[in-house]
């Protein structure tokens, strides 16, 4: 007989980051209008046509409810604008079949919306829709991969069922009424293969990644693999001054008399010294070699070798002596020349200007400046064509951002940005979760990433090839990404995917699947002692709960249909020989400007004092059963809100001297001064291997406890620090976290 009960070994949980929604009109039917609900009071219907770039990419019904939508005026609806009005609407459903989206309450204004009219959903409770979603097979971007769980909770759903007894009715309960639902207690312990969670409990995050290569496919014939950077001359052919230089040799650069997009063919290539096939080598317009501190020339104009780049100002990639890649910045670029030009990476001004033939690649222009928590950036509209859903855009800026410390002047990051691409509407991307940061379009360029691999296995020859992060069999760390991880004043949310089935078979009655949206991480903690793996534990809460009641939606199956490739590994976060998790024997630990040589065990904790608030909101309208989303969502959360952060740092070393206890009896506070610094790395024989640095510049001890060992052995010195900034690096093979 098949098995109808549901059990754990077929249980999944993945998870997903959360987007918004935005769709400009356009005078027509194929943008969006507004009408009353028909039956529903106080509630309008919004009609979202083919125009949509999700028109076709279905978002599952009901999936949207509790979502906010704005309004920004520019001509039918200013009755509506939130900037002028201050006018918020609260998603009470939506209809994939009839692209619909009701909204409470009625919105001031019934009209087509004009092309200076956009609505947007916030991307808070909102989840990143799957390209691949259709009405009869509906699902959500939740192909993340959680970790190596050792245990795992659910923001379970409670009722507060009020109890009301009435005088002169007896002693048992009168009335039942059910009130607000609490989504909390979520929790995960995981051997922390990667410290992504950490990004989640503090909210800021940069990443960078080396950018986008050329691979050499067959010198014989000087053909490239799979395409051209991104920002390249496309023509067939282009005869420019072009130059590569081989990754990290010191081979010097050689010259490229013709570079034909149609073919991928590089005229000049087979003189490339020591070459081989799968080499890769960065490709650009020629340097004419006048050294100067603030000026590149060029040996053919800017426009002759980039396809679209910013005139008043942008991002250009080079090599040093060494191969080792770049970025600097321009002022300006007119004819030859590159101008105002400054460093981002030390040299790169130097070795663009004053290596003779090296080359120099000008990453692709923004056309629109983008503002922190757009979830779109706007591009040239001949590079947008270029890109494919499922690529990843890097922004390179210049502009730094403070992140908290204890120095005099605030430490400093460059605003690098590293999203996933969802959406593609002509010039514009759209990506899976918002953007951190202001960027401003002279001060910034774009890059497309993408993993290359071969189709099923690793060809050790082409692999890695354009720039593709990597993990060798030793353990070597190719173009790895270097993620920095900082105290923010928001924490994001994401989104988790449960399901429960009876059998292998597809996905049908035989299943349950949950949806918990608007996830934040109350606390997190990672923990190590020399017993194994180093543990990662997650504390989180959800705002809403989403319940499949059709039987259409369908689910990740990790392994089965998600990670099931080289190429999807990565994408979902457990890249092959990158699953392995961070070991006791590879962590080290600097205390006070020294190593502890002798520690036992070690915990850092970050505590966000989220809380989660319910808001006075009746819902106009029907309840059914089926609904996906109960009572239109207004008996759940709608904003957990973060409070006042706080840091923990503990160890436990056998001692050799009274250093702690004379750190705690003085009462030293370590502002910039002897840090804390936390390393951890994988196993294996390379130098460069997936790390994580963990920094604690501005401490103080609390607490030195030196007891009596009941065993008569080695005295264990139990430490507590109060910490006031935290800062972590992890160096991993993913373009995002």
């Amino acid at each position: 007989m098949v098995n109808t009960v549901f059990k754990g070994d077929l249980a999944e949980v993945s998870w997903g980051k959360e987007t918004g929604l935005r769709l400009a009109g356009d005078n027509s039917a194929n943008g969006w209008a507004v009408a009353a609900h028909a039956t529903l009071p106080n509630t309008s219907v919004i009609t979202f046509g083919s125009n949509a770039y999700f028109h076709t990419q279905k978002i599952p019904d009901n999936a949207l409810v509790g979502c906010l939508l704005r309004v920004t005026g520019g001509a039918n609806f200013t009755s509506d604008d939130y900037a002028s009005t201050r006018r918020v609407y609260y998603i009470t459903a939506n209809d994939c079949t009839n692209n619909t989206i009701n909204v409470q309450p009625a919105m001031a204004t019934t009209a087509t919306a004009n092309t200076a009219d956009i609505f947007t959903i916030d991307s808070v409770g909102c989840p990143t829709f799957d390209p691949d979603s259709t009405d009869a097979a509906q699902k959500v971007k939740s192909d993340q991969f959680l970790g190596l769980l050792n245990t795992f909770s659910l923001p379970e759903p409670e009722i507060d069922v009020r109890k009301q007894h009435v005088v002169g009715m007896g002693r048992d309960v009168n009335v039942h009424t059910s009130g607000r639902e609490t989504l909390a207690g979520g929790s995960m312990e995981l051997n922390a293969h990667t410290i992504k969670w950490m990004k989640y409990a503090l909210g800021g995050w940069t990443s960078k990644s080396e950018g986008e290569f050329s691979t050499v496919d067959d010198l014989s014939s000087s053909t490239l693999l799979t395409e051209l950077p991104l920002n390249a001359k496309y023509g067939t052919p282009i005869t420019a001054s072009f130059a590569v230089k081989k990754y990290r040799t010191n081979d010097a650069p050689q010259a490229i008399s013709a570079l034909n997009s149609g073919s991928l063919t590089l005229g000049g290539l087979p003189s490339l010294p020591g070459g081989a096939d799968g080499v890769t080598v960065l490709l650009g317009g020629a340097s004419a070699g006048a050294a100067h501190a603030t000026t590149i020339t060029l040996s053919s104009a800017y426009t002759s070798c980039n396809e679209e780049a910013g005139a008043d100002g942008g991002i250009f990639k080079t090599m040093d002596a060494n191969g080792v890649p770049l970025l600097g910045y321009y002022g300006a670029a007119g004819g030859t020349a590159l101008t105002n030009c400054l460093d981002i990476d030390a040299g790169a001004v130097a070795a663009a200007s004053g290596i003779a033939g090296n080359p120099v690649y000008l990453c692709g222009a923004v056309t629109v400046d983008v503002a922190a928590g757009d979830f779109h950036i706007t591009i040239g509209s001949g590079l947008g064509a270029r890109f494919s859903v499922g690529d990843y855009v890097q922004i390179f800026d210049k502009d730094t951002h403070s992140i908290p410390g204890a120095d005099a002047t605030l430490p400093t990051v460059n605003k690098h940005e590293i999203r996933r691409v969802i959406a593609i509407d002509s010039d514009t991307l759209y990506v899976e979760e918002p953007f951190l940061f202001d960027h401003k379009h002279e001060s910034c360029g774009v890059e497309r990433l993408q993993y290359q691999y071969s189709a099923t296995t690793v060809d050790t020859t082409k692999d890695g090839r354009r720039g593709t992060p990597m993990i060798g069999a030793d353990g070597a760390l190719h173009h790895g990404v270097e993620h920095t991880l900082f105290g923010h004043t928001n924490v994001p949310t994401f989104m988790i995917e449960q399901s429960f089935r009876q059998t292998d078979a597809s996905p049908g009655r035989e299943q349950m699947l949950r949806l918990f949206n608007g996830c934040k991480v109350q606390s997190a903690k990672l923990a190590a002692d020399s017993e194994g793996e180093c543990k990662l534990s997650v504390e989180y809460e959800a705002t809403r709960h989403y319940t499949d009641t059709a039987d259409v939606f369908t689910p990740h199956r990790m392994f089965e249909n998600t990670a099931n490739s080289f190429v999807n590994r990565l994408v979902s976060g457990i890249a092959v020989d990158g699953e392995k998790p961070y070991l006791f024997q590879n962590l080290s630990v600097e205390a006070f400007g020294k190593p502890v040589l002798r520690g036992t065990q070690f915990e850092f904790g970050i505590a966000n004092q989220n809380t989660t608030r319910w808001y006075v909101r009746g819902f106009e309208g029907q309840t059914a059963d089926t609904d996906q989303v109960q009572h239109g969502g207004t008996h759940q959360p709608l904003d957990i809100t973060e409070a006042a952060r706080e840091y923990t740092f503990t160890f436990s070393a056998i001692i050799e001297d009274d250093r702690y206890w004379n750190e705690m009896r003085t009462r030293k506070h370590h502002q910039n001064s002897n840090d804390i610094v936390f390393r951890l790395n994988k196993s294996g024989a390379a130098a460069t291997r997936q790390s994580t640095v963990i920094t604690l510049e501005d401490y103080t001890i609390m607490k030195a406890n030196h007891p009596m060992p009941d065993d008569k052995g080695p005295i264990t010195a139990e430490i507590e620090c109060a910490v006031r900034h935290l800062k972590v690096v992890e160096t991993n093979p993913y373009f995002t976290l």
